[in-house]
């Protein structure tokens, strides 16, 4: 018994020693002090980490705000003090049970409503739309990019809110108020071009990290303005081509060329409506004026939905709305052109229009030097662009945009006085004739659009549009007889295109983290692929007067579109969707369905990786027989033996923000094309034909390359340098025997360097220099006597033929420029004056336009074939231009 006793003794004393150990134990679990191998991680990361350090597993909600990325303040903690910092932005519960920490989402807290801001960005001076401002809060950095009318929404929490506005060259603007109900606010932001740094929290993504298109670039018409140009001449299209993955074709002319694809696989868009040639005088200048223009992007690749039709390349320019407050406007005198431009309210709040009108004159003035001249060779160009801009009520604007231009070229020589036939025949009167050769071409531009809100979730803008291009080249003659009668001979080639279209896109803002867009349109097209007409006449009687061709061929056009940019997590940002298209013509349909993905990984806060994946289809091909691109060129639609042409992309690269306004980035690409169209060997070439069928071949194509490129968009220096290293090739069975040949635009090293320094208010300095390796082109391996034979009939002499080896198998050479320019701006009584002057190919280095062959005898009559080139600028060329702004 007392043995029993001290035993028992012995287990109550254990059992008191232990158990309150057990129970406190069993309690206070959370509150023991862990030390985990590292602090930064997704959230499931963390928490299995916590996990292998105690020994007993998590249960949570995926209800919960999980991230991909955490830093901890220190890897020694409670578990519950790990898990407070973990969920520190989220409200939870916690327990225990069943050897499990069980985490789910508080539901005793009321949830918390939300409310939507939306509204426009304008600039301040002009109430200009700012297309891609940035507008988010200051508290959760959840934020938006506004439209292409500048609209932006956004869904956030009730509470006090700090919204932000901010914009690369302008004030960032900032509202804080309390958010108690759906809320319309509307910035307007000053311009600032002096700025160093926007001063930005280091939390904030920069807009080029977080978007998720890795080959878009918006070229800031203020930067435009500031390139070095050709007589003065500032150029849209002369700008893009300092940019990776874009080339000229040739030294001089202001073509483009992106990513190895051919000149008709660019989509110009004026206010959304497409724009078939943008060349003025043979490709020198383009049709772009930049006083018309608000704001320039071209996509290289990674193409969204809502866009189709080109393979490769979008340049979307968007004309001014119009100064709100009151008449503003630009008169410009240059070496090559005038131009006057005005901008301002027709009705108060209501109402504004942008017009400007821009002619050459160097016909005026030859024709002043050359008058006397029995031969008379000149040319012009005019364009206007014309906009106006109504508010109907909050939510509803309507738009009216125009584009017209036109180019001619002439030469005039065989200058007579001949009897005027319209006379009684005792008449004496003598009118003046002369032979001719004239081309000339042009474009014609219009849409109606119209912009409604439906509610705090729906953007729409719904379209109705007009293009038209046309082209014509012929000649007047002349023959006279006598004093009393002469006969009259024309023969003119004339084609073109006409586009009648419907569009309507919507914009749908799901969520923050959700932008919804879709849409469709329609356009009836009416292709006129060339007619002949032939006039004759004898003392202004009709003889002949008929037309060869010119049957109309017409196209229905037809696509769909859907894609969604949104957060699939906090790192990875998506942009998918799709394209689907029709097209009709006789009894012949083509469709397409063009997948698009674009993806975004953000590694850092300022780093992120970028890929894309996107198919394309166009309906329309240009026929060519040379590496420039010229209105000779024929457009000419898919028919029932022409296939579209296909065109599927991959990229891949990355971007590093340096500093707020100054990044870096690398992208690889690849691409593949399909139903290339050329004309085959055997055909004579014959941009005149109106049998498009014939002679034609389809072939295939790829080009890859390399792109670099680093942008400073802020500061008082401001600039970029771009490297593009690449290869493109093509291959057609019937051409060059079946092998894969260089295409004329192929350049494997391609430079270009952009610099501006703002020296102060008054005077800025800018320089660019471009360095190329040479376009292929194909010239003929040997010439040879080819004696005519006996059986090609009387009159057909002996003569000399050309034989071609390899296609495109010659590289012109390396060309490389440099052009500097400066700007001195004085206030004036009328506003602001500015002397724009600087030298284009400062050091007079001849680049090669073209290559040709030459024959030379020398002393001893021997003929020497030598291979030449022609340089069309090969000295320093001055420019000045004086503009006034009032």
């Amino acid at each position: 018994m007392p043995h029993t006793k001290i035993v028992k003794y012995i287990l109550v004393i254990f059992l008191l020693a232990v158990a309150p150990k057990y129970i406190y134990g069993q309690a206070s679990l959370l509150e023991k002090e862990i030390t985990i191998p590292k602090t930064t991680g997704s959230t499931v990361e963390i928490l299995k980490l916590i996990e292998q350090s105690i020994g007993i597993p998590f249960s949570y909600s995926n209800k919960l705000c999980l991230k991909d990325h955490i830093q901890l303040s220190a890897n020694r903690n409670s578990i519950k003090g790990f898990i407070y910092e973990i969920f520190n932005d989220c409200s939870f519960q916690i327990s225990e049970k069943k050897n499990k920490i069980i985490i789910v989402p508080d539901t005793s807290i009321p949830l918390v409503k939300k409310y939507n801001i939306h509204g426009f960005v304008n600039r301040l001076k002009d109430s200009e739309s700012l297309i891609g401002a940035s507008v988010y809060n200051s508290f959760n950095w959840q934020g938006v990019n506004t439209n292409n009318f500048g609209y932006y929404n956004l869904d956030l929490e009730e509470g006090e809110v700090v919204l932000n506005c901010s914009y690369v060259g302008f004030q960032s603007v900032q509202h804080r108020f309390e958010l108690k109900k759906d809320t319309v606010i509307n910035f307007l932001l000053k311009e600032n071009t002096l700025i160093s740094e926007i001063p930005v929290v280091s939390f904030i993504t920069p807009e080029g990290i977080n978007s998720t298109r890795n080959s878009t670039i918006n070229v800031p018409v203020e930067q435009i303005r500031k390139v070095p140009s050709f007589l003065g001449e500032v150029d849209v299209a002369r700008t893009l081509q300092l940019l990776p993955g874009i080339n000229g074709g040739s030294e001089g002319v202001s073509g483009l060329y992106v990513r190895g694809g051919g000149a008709d696989q660019n989509l110009f868009l004026i206010d959304d409506v497409p724009v078939y040639n943008i060349s003025h005088l043979l490709g020198f200048f383009s049709v772009f004026n930049e006083d018309a223009i608000n704001k320039v992007t071209i996509t290289k690749g990674g193409f969204p939905a809502r866009y189709g039709g080109r393979l490769s390349s979008v340049v979307d320019v968007r004309l001014k709305d119009g100064n709100n407050e009151s008449i503003h406007g630009t008169a410009s005198l240059g070496m090559m052109s005038s131009k006057l431009a005005l901008n301002g309210p027709l009705y108060k709040d209501k109402t504004t229009f942008s017009v400007s009108f821009r002619r050459s004159y160097y016909d005026l003035v030859s024709y002043l030097i050359r008058r006397s001249s029995n031969s008379r060779t000149s040319f012009y160009f005019y364009d206007s662009n014309a906009k106006v801009s109504h508010k109907i009520n909050d939510k509803n604007r309507l738009y009216l945009s125009f584009y017209g231009g036109k180019d001619r070229v002439y030469t005039k020589y065989n200058f007579n006085k001949v009897r005027n036939p319209n006379q009684p025949d005792d008449g004496n009167e003598q009118i003046d004739v002369n032979d001719e050769n004239y081309s000339g071409w042009g474009n014609t531009v219009a849409s109606l659009r119209w912009n409604k809100i439906y509610n705090d979730k729906i953007f729409s803008n719904i379209s109705l549009a007009y293009s038209q291009y046309s082209y014509s080249v012929g000649f007047e003659e002349h023959l006279i007889t006598n004093d009393e009668d002469w006969n009259y001979f024309e023969q003119k080639y004339y084609s073109g295109i006409k586009d009648y279209m419907a569009k309507t896109d919507f914009d749908y803002y799901l969520t923050p983290n959700h932008h919804v867009r879709f849409g469709g349109n329609y356009i009836f097209h009416t292709f006129n692929p060339g007619a002949d007409l032939i006039r004759e006449s004898y003392n202004s009687e009709v003889v002949v007067d008929s037309t060869i061709g010119g049957n109309d061929v017409y196209g229905n056009e037809f696509y769909f579109y859907l894609e969604d940019d949104f957060n699939l997590t906090h790192s990875i940002k998506l942009n998918a969707g799709i394209h689907t298209s029709l097209y009709g013509i006789k009894d012949k349909l083509y469709h397409s369905w063009q997948p698009r993905l674009s993806v975004r990984y953000l590694m850092f806060p300022k780093f992120a990786l970028k890929g894309s994946f996107s198919k394309m289809t166009q309906y329309i091909h240009l026929l060519t027989s040379s590496s420039v691109s010229l209105p000779t060129d024929l457009w000419i639609p898919v028919t029932e033996n022409i296939k579209p042409q296909h065109a599927t992309q991959y990229s891949v690269g990355g971007k590093l923000e340096i500093n707020k306004g100054f990044d870096l980035s690398v992208i690889g690409y690849y691409k593949y094309y399909d139903n290339l169209l050329a004309y085959g060997e055997e055909s004579a070439s014959n941009l005149y034909s109106n049998i498009i069928d014939n002679n034609l071949v389809a072939g295939k194509g790829q080009s890859k390359g390399i792109e670099m490129l680093i942008h400073k968009r802020t500061g008082k220096f401001t600039g970029w340098v771009g490297y593009t290293l690449a290869k493109s090739t093509q291959r057609f069975i019937e051409i060059n025997e079946g092998h894969s040949f260089p295409t004329t635009n192929d350049r494997r090293h391609d430079i270009g360097i952009f610099g501006n320094y703002v020296l102060n208010n008054k005077i800025d300095f800018s320089a660019t220099w471009l360095f190329g390796s040479g376009n292929t082109v194909t010239l003929p391996s040997q010439k040879y006597y080819s004696p005519a034979l006996p059986t090609s009939g009387v009159g057909v002499n002996d003569g000399y033929s050309e034989y071609i080896s390899t296609y495109n198998g010659y590289k012109m050479p390396v060309f490389h420029r440099l052009d500097v320019g400066v700007n001195l701006r004085k206030k004036n009584r009328l506003g602001e004056r500015i002397w724009s002057m600087g030298i284009y190919n400062v050091y007079g280095h001849q680049n090669a336009f073209s290559l040709y062959f030459s024959n030379e005898e020398d002393g001893a009559g021997n003929i020497n074939r030598e291979l030449r080139q022609l340089s069309i600028f090969p000295f320093p060329l001055p420019y000045l231009r004086y503009t006034l702004r009032f």
